[in-house]
């Protein structure tokens, strides 16, 4: 009888077990899936930062979960393809958003770095392209429309967040000689207010050229030269105007000079005293 009772209460317990741990098996399976179905949702909404810390948390309560690993690899895969994607089309802002949320994020990865189709060198290339490319699209309009020192400016803050890029400072330099090119053509075509403009532009900037002066085909006496000639011409082309009694023609002239020599003050003389004799001359009319 007594047997019988024990082999009842083994059974019962035994019973027990192996319903309590089918259940805590169904809910760790139904959490797995619930988890996996926010992430999902995170990835469809864009919001693949959310999406990451989730898969994490989740990974580090059951490290051992087979199920959720894979899910977490997948997870930062479909955003590595998501930049990829977006590289390809070159959409590069895109593209540099997913690289560089999967670089801030890398060192979460490195238990199962092993199992990513990608590493840290790969993001930092891609970054490193877009952010270059971004940059150029960004300096070309002001290029083109003469707005040099916005051009420069662009350039000039990100060569200091990055210094070390060597894409980004070939790019610079590069950049710094078509604007010395176009000062260039402009003196050969006896613009010399323009020429004059350009080349006061890159002298004024030219001690934050200091990490590229040597790769560079013209240094800050050059640029002084070039300023000179300009000024030298205009002077006496508005001399010229000045004694031939065309007033406003050589006032017109020694302003020009002042757009990349505001401080001169024999050119500031000259515009005062012709400027006074304009009007004296327009008085007695």
């Amino acid at each position: 009888m007594t047997y019988h009772l024990c082999r009842r209460e083994i059974v019962s317990i035994g019973i027990f077990l192996f319903l309590l741990l089918s259940s805590c098996g169904l809910m760790k399976k139904e959490q797995v899936n619930q988890t996996a179905r926010q992430v999902d949702q995170s990835l469809a909404a864009g919001d693949f930062q959310k999406a990451i810390d989730l898969c994490n948390e989740a990974y580090h309560q059951r490290p051992k979960d087979a199920g959720l690993l894979s899910h977490y690899v997948k997870t930062i895969e479909y955003i590595k393809d998501y930049g990829d994607r977006g590289f390809k089309k070159e959409d590069f802002p895109v593209a540099k958003n997913a690289y560089d949320l999967l670089l801030k994020n890398y060192n979460q990865f490195k238990n199962f770095a092993h199992l990513l189709s990608f590493d840290r060198t790969f993001l930092e290339t891609r970054i490193r392209t877009s952010r270059n490319v971004l940059i150029e699209k960004q300096a070309q309009p002001y290029l083109l429309a003469g707005a040099f020192q916005k051009a420069i400016d662009i350039y000039k803050e990100h060569h200091q967040r990055y210094p070390q890029d060597p894409l980004l400072r070939g790019n610079y330099i590069k950049t710094l000689e078509s604007i010395k090119s176009t000062a260039d053509r402009s003196f050969e075509k006896n613009d010399f207010r323009l020429a004059g403009c350009i080349y006061h532009i890159l002298l004024k900037n030219f001690s934050s050229f200091k990490n590229l002066n040597r790769s560079l085909s013209f240094n800050r006496e050059s640029l002084d030269k070039g300023i000179e000639i300009c000024r030298n011409n205009l002077f006496e082309s508005a001399l010229v105007q000045y004694r031939s009694g065309d007033l406003n023609k050589a006032i017109a002239l020694w302003r020009s000079i002042l757009a990349f020599d505001p401080e001169n003050r024999e050119v500031k003389k000259a515009v005062e005293t012709a400027t006074v004799q304009s009007k004296n001359i327009e008085m007695k009319k």
